[in-house]
């Protein structure tokens, strides 16, 4: 009794069920082989609908193929048992709506293609049917448990040449708990072993067919999958060499014993000498692969000897086959169009199943592929580098050349020997060696050439080829070469094309790879002609969210898969540096330098803002609401034009300053950010900033005031200035008499001195008199003219200072209309805190 892993998941044709997934791995074979203890002690084989084979987990290897096991050749009439289950769940009616005939149809017709493939030596016949029969098991049982509970109510036992046929009346079986399978199967011995089906439909037959090969021992028909391409690759234990390759299950269309379909193809040379079918001399072994041998194949599906043929590729060891795929016989309805010509095969992974290898491994949308044959003209060269060329195809015969390897292709040497010439590499040495997708290459003393199909023969030496092989090869990123070194570059430079980039080279800088965006952007600056010179490193990975940065002598490109590749050089990027690069709070750069701004300056624009530069000012980050509020203003074309410093954080309640040509831009998170500068800010400086009594600015400069007066909001009320009286503070009580008497466009005008101690309060000047505030008698205004108090201390006088930039004068005045009534309680700023503004909405907070 031989064990079998359940790894055959077939699809039905187009336009029928609707498929639906399929769980395949570890957890199958272990279920399988505890299920079975109680009747046939088989692992079995499930025929059905479900995923795309390429997408299914592989089950673990029995074997690896290299040279696979063979069964001897069996004669067996096998005795079958049909039984139409009534199952738990399902009524006397379900169960009589199994059409018994179309199963011993079935049955028919796989024992007339079994006797087929086995020359007469295997045929099936029904010997008894049981119609009906009530089981204990439900449809909706596990396949293992149907075979077990039944195969034990009818006393049914495994023997030499028996086979258990069972039907459920639902429209699949379950397998190992998944749905919309259309059969399982499981073998109990060389010509023995169980079938259980759905109810009759247009798959019946195949199916049938098809689980009888895993009755008489057979594994599937699947093909070689490489997302890399690659045209074969060498079986390892229980995996390919190439971490690209793997198994798509069923892939073989063109096999019985592949995806499932409405037709029964021809059994695939590879399981037909492993199965022991046929007389023995369809096949022909012509050994090891060597000089050119040119062999014949007729079609596979016919009857004459020798009509397929097998070879052993001297490097790996593997066996291939080929055979000859015409519409004849049972492959009739399969080898049409791109599947019709010289299918090309091997021992699978596991034992007992087989691999299709198709003109492309690339995987395939959909169930079912339409071009697994080579068509004359195409050579396939195997891991090892066995080339099998097909010449012709006709409707009698296909003709192939098989050339062992380490023999490259006609006129391939001759050509390596004078690209070699050409390139000075000196003499050659050692054979020849194959590479991937066809490829072949050649020592020599100064180097190696390089030939593949798609580029012809290239050379490869000296500080380019080094880094080359740093880098993998052809296998690694860069692929092929698709030119040899060119020189003639700036400074001596030399660079060289490949299939992923380039490789540069300078005396200066050494080789270094270009690829991808950073290469797209660094082409976009003039290459090694433009700003960033020549390489100076390899690509450096591993930055935050991704990124990747190149060095080059005037700087480095930076990438990201958010923002992708810009430049980062001069004194933009020293700054940057400082930030803490993309980790900082510029992120990374989100465009490449901006040039042509006011007196030469230039910016660069980065996730988390700007870095502007002049020649006067240098480089300064320009970020967050400081950033929105420069921008508003005019940016550098503005009053306040270039930064002159970063960010400086750390001031009173979290606030933050900019210091610029023009002045500042200060911001708080209750106040946002606005700009101070001029004779404005010489009086805030004089008031001790935020941290005195005006506390930060809630608003810009309003200008358009009389006689070209200038004034800026503050928690702690105003600063005024006017060319003939300068700049001072506006608060508290005295400013609320002020504003009453409406304001400089009232009699008193503008003020001339800042708020000053006199006997019992505080006092402050004005063009047309003195406001006093004391916190007996409240308010007192004084006129030009009339006797004043004497103050306690000489009030403060403004010095002279240029005309502040004044931003776009409002709509409407924010001074109140005068009001001649005054009086006032409230004691003035410095007395009692005044409440500061409300905070200007939306104002992000920048980072300090």
């Amino acid at each position: 009794m031989r064990r079998r892993a359940p790894h055959h998941r077939a699809q039905p044709a187009k336009k029928r069920r609707p498929r639906r997934p399929v769980r395949q791995g570890n957890a199958p074979r272990a279920l399988a082989t505890a299920a079975v203890v109680l009747a046939v002690a088989a692992v079995p084989m499930m025929t059905g609908q479900g995923v795309a084979p390429a997408q299914a987990a592989p089950p673990p290897a029995i074997a690896p193929a290299i040279v696979p096991a063979v069964l001897p050749q069996r004669t067996a009439q096998l005795s079958v048992t049909i039984v139409t289950l009534q199952t738990s769940d399902k009524t006397a009616a379900d169960a009589a709506a199994l059409d018994v005939n179309a199963y011993e149809n079935a049955v028919s017709s796989a024992s007339a293609y079994w006797s087929t493939m086995s020359a007469g030596r295997i045929s099936m016949h029904v010997d008894k049917v049981m119609a009906g029969f009530k089981t204990t098991a439900s449809s909706s049982d596990d396949f293992t448990v149907i075979m077990n509970t039944v195969a034990q109510e009818i006393g049914w036992t495994p023997g030499s040449s028996n086979v258990l046929v069972l039907a459920v009346p639902r429209t699949d079986v379950i397998v190992y708990g998944t749905t919309g399978n259309l059969g399982a199967g499981a073998e109990t011995g060389q010509t023995s072993g169980l079938v259980l089906l759905p109810s009759p439909s247009n798959f019946t037959s195949p199916v049938t067919a098809h689980e009888f090969g895993h009755v008489l021992g057979l594994g599937h028909a699947n093909a070689l999958q490489c997302t890399d391409g690659a045209a074969d690759s060498t079986l390892a234990g229980t995996d390919f060499t190439d971490p690209a390759c793997t198994t798509r299950f069923y892939g073989d269309r063109l096999d019985l014993m592949g995806i499932s379909q409405w037709s029964t193809p021809q059994l695939n040379s590879v399981l037909y000498e492993y199965g022991g079918f046929g007389t023995g001399n369809e096949i022909r072994n012509v050994g090891t692969a060597g000089a050119p041998m040119s062999i014949t194949l007729t079609p596979w599906a016919g009857t004459g000897a020798n009509r397929a043929a097998k070879f052993q590729d001297p490097l790996t060891g593997e066996w291939y086959y080929l055979q000859y795929k015409a519409p004849v016989g049972y492959d009739a309805p399969t080898a049409v169009n791109g599947n019709q010509g010289v299918e090309i095969l091997k021992g699978g992974l596991e034992q007992g199943t087989s691999l299709v290898i198709a003109p492309s491994t690339m995987p395939f949308l959909g169930y079912y592929a339409s071009n697994l044959a080579w068509q004359p003209g195409q050579t396939f060269t195997t891991a090892g580098g066995t080339r099998v060329t097909v010449n012709s195809v006709s409707a009698a015969s296909a003709t192939v050349t098989v050339t062992g390897g380490n023999v490259p292709p006609p006129g391939v040497a001759d050509l390596m020997d004078a690209k070699a010439a050409q390139f000075g590499l000196g003499a050659g040495f050692g054979g020849y060696g194959i590479s991937r997708n066809g490829g072949w290459y050649h020592m020599y003393q100064g180097g190696a050439v390089i030939w593949t199909p798609a580029n012809g023969a290239m050379v490869s030496h000296g500080a380019i080829r080094s880094v080359w092989q740093a880098l993998g090869f052809e296998n690694g990123k860069m692929g092929y070469p698709t030119t040899d070194e060119v020189g003639g570059l700036k400074d001596g430079g030399v660079y060289q094309m490949y299939e992923g980039g380039a490789i540069v080279w300078s005396p200066a800088t050494g080789a270094h790879e270009s690829t991808g965006a950073i290469r797209g952007r660094y082409s976009q600056l003039g290459y090694e002609n433009g700003v960033m010179g020549y390489p100076t490193g390899a690509e450096t990975s591993g930055l935050k969210d991704g990124g990747v940065y190149q060095l080059y002598q005037g700087g480095a490109i930076e990438w990201s898969p958010a923002t992708g590749a810009f430049e980062s050089k001069g004194a933009i990027r020293a700054r940057y540096s400082q930030l803490g690069y993309e980790n900082g709070v510029m992120g990374y750069p989100t465009s490449g330098e901006t040039q042509g701004l006011k007196g030469g300056g230039v910016s660069q624009a980065y996730q988390g803002g700007a870095i502007v530069w002049s020649s006067a000012t240098g480089a300064f980050e320009s970020k967050g609401a400081i950033r929105g509020e420069w921008q508003a203003l005019g940016a550098q074309d503005g009053g306040l034009g270039y930064p002159t410093t970063g960010e400086v954080p750390g001031l009173k309640d979290g606030g933050v300053y900019q210091m610029y040509q023009g002045g500042a831009l200060v911001w708080s998170p209750a106040t946002g950010a606005h700009e101070s500068t001029g004779a404005i800010r010489s009086r805030y400086a004089q008031l001790g900033y935020e941290n005195g009594p005006m506390g930060y600015p809630t608003g810009d400069e309003v200008s358009g005031l009389t006689g070209g007066g200038v004034m800026q909001a503050y928690q702690g009320g105003a600063i005024v200035w006017s060319p003939t009286t300068g700049a001072f503070e506006s608060k508290g009580a005295i400013r609320s008499a002020w504003l009453s008497l409406g304001a400089q466009d009232g009699r008193l005008g503008y003020p001339t001195s800042g708020e000053y101690a006199v006997a019992g309060g505080v006092a402050q000047d004005f063009q047309g008199g003195r406001i006093v505030w004391s916190p007996t008698s409240g308010i007192t205004v004084t006129p030009n003219g009339t006797a004043a108090p004497a103050p306690s201390s000489p009030a403060p006088t403004s010095t002279a200072a240029p005309t502040p930039s004044p931003s776009a004068a409002p709509t409407s005045s924010p001074l109140s209309t005068p009001n001649p009534s005054v009086s006032a309680t409230s004691s003035p700023t410095g007395t009692a805190t005044p409440s500061p503004t409300a905070a200007t909405t939306g104002t992000a907070t920048p980072t300090p």
